[in-house]
């Protein structure tokens, strides 16, 4: 008896799990497959932990543009924006992003205040989260240990340049 009910709130949980990463990856799904994705939540752009954190994953552009990353940056009640290399290799620079709500974005990833960063994969999947500040290249080494990144990393440019030097 004990174990059917066990199996049975662990499927009921899987499934909520489940849903929730549905309805998180709905709203990314426009990079999905394209692009990986670090949602920056901070109740303001002079939020210390933000600021620092946004100038310590963008001190290497090469290394941040050669993973696919976007980051989205979404502060209280101001429109979501992005910085990286958009799709067709246009670089973006704290561009406005319509498309997507603030509102559902801290809601779907249950950060309504404070500080939180969020990696999202190219699979639309949640891949690490934190609360506090995150080290840039703890996140790389995640990345680059994916198995879709460990394909990319042949043709990686930065390791070309360096290589090359």
């Amino acid at each position: 008896m004990r174990a059917r009910v066990a199996a049975g709130l662990l499927a009921l949980f899987a499934s909520m799990i489940s849903a929730g990463a549905q309805a998180q990856s709905g709203l990314l799904d426009a990079f999905q497959w394209e692009r990986r994705v670090l949602l920056l939540f901070a109740d303001q752009p002079a939020d210390p932990w933000a600021y620092q954190q946004r100038l310590d994953l963008l001190a290497d552009r090469c290394d941040f543009n050669n993973r696919d990353l976007l980051l989205l940056e979404i502060y209280a009640d101001r429109p979501v924006t992005v910085t990286g290399v958009w799709f067709g290799g246009e670089s973006v620079e704290q561009a406005p992003l319509d498309t997507i709500s603030n509102a559902a974005l801290r809601q779907a990833y249950a950060l309504e205040s404070g500080f939180g960063l969020v990696l999202v994969g190219k699979d639309g999947g949640e891949k690490r989260r934190s609360l506090l500040p995150d080290n840039v290249n703890s996140i790389f080494a995640q990345i680059d240990g994916m198995p879709m990144r460990q394909r990319e990393m042949r043709d990686d440019q930065c390791a070309a340049k360096t290589q090359g030097s």
